[in-house]
């Protein structure tokens, strides 16, 4: 296990706090099921993939477990406040250094029937969104700091350029489908077709639920000409 947690971008419970990660337990999100009861007959009818794929819940009973590496009570109680200050009720970004690749946005609070001043332990416990997410979109400068060479996908999408002779775009796929975001800068009758459908590009940003990305590389085609960045976030369970 890694040594500890990084969150909202800044602090590092080992580094900055002098905490030790015992343990921590992320669970599954659980589905939402749709069940139609079927009056006088046998059954349901179930309408939880209508969508392609289930949707999910929350995860629920998230648990992080910290020793302090001092045990004097005094700091104890220091650093408790300090961490209730920074992270309890907050909603923030929360990276495991056994998953620099990956983000959680999670809401946690400082247990206070598990929190132990005398064994020098703190834990943090709550929920956290459906989805993990790529620490890097495609409409940011990448990052080779946290890049795994083995399983990593580079998506660099910026300021790209539709020309004549430079009508397509390819995504690369992860996980769920989620819709990715067109910024466009500049734009003289940009459009966008997929699926046998097109839209209209407007400077500013630009999101159709319609155009979507999940596990397979998608290719978008373009007519007219523009600058405009894709940004898209690989998001998994």
């Amino acid at each position: 296990m890694g040594k500890g947690v990084t969150f909202a971008d800044k602090i590092h419970t080992e580094r900055d706090w002098g905490l030790k990660l015992l343990s921590v337990y992320i669970p599954m999100p659980a589905p939402k099921t749709q069940l139609v009861d079927i009056p006088g007959g046998d059954g349901n009818i179930d309408l939880t993939e209508i969508n392609g794929r289930p949707a999910y819940s929350d995860r629920q009973g998230v648990e992080l477990v910290f020793d302090l590496m001092d045990g004097d009570y005094k700091i104890w109680f220091m650093k408790y406040s300090e961490f209730a200050k920074e992270v309890h009720g907050k909603k923030v970004k929360m990276i495991l250094d056994d998953e620099p690749e990956h983000y959680y946005m999670v809401r946690l609070e400082l247990d206070g029937e598990k929190t132990n001043p005398v064994y020098g332990q703190i834990v943090l416990s709550g929920t956290a969104e459906p989805f993990k997410y790529d620490l890097q979109s495609s409409g940011e400068p990448w990052k080779w700091d946290t890049f795994n060479f083995r399983t990593g996908v580079i998506r660099s999408l910026m300021d790209v350029q539709i020309t004549s002779t430079n009508r397509t775009v390819l995504i690369k796929g992860a996980g769920m489908d989620t819709a990715p975001v067109f910024i466009v800068k500049e734009a003289n009758n940009l459009k966008l077709t997929h699926e046998g459908r097109t839209y209209t590009l407007k400077v500013g940003r630009n999101r159709f639920p319609a155009v979507r990305v999940g596990e397979k590389d998608v290719t978008l085609t373009f007519s007219g000409s523009g600058t405009l960045t894709v940004e898209y976030r690989g998001r998994y369970l």
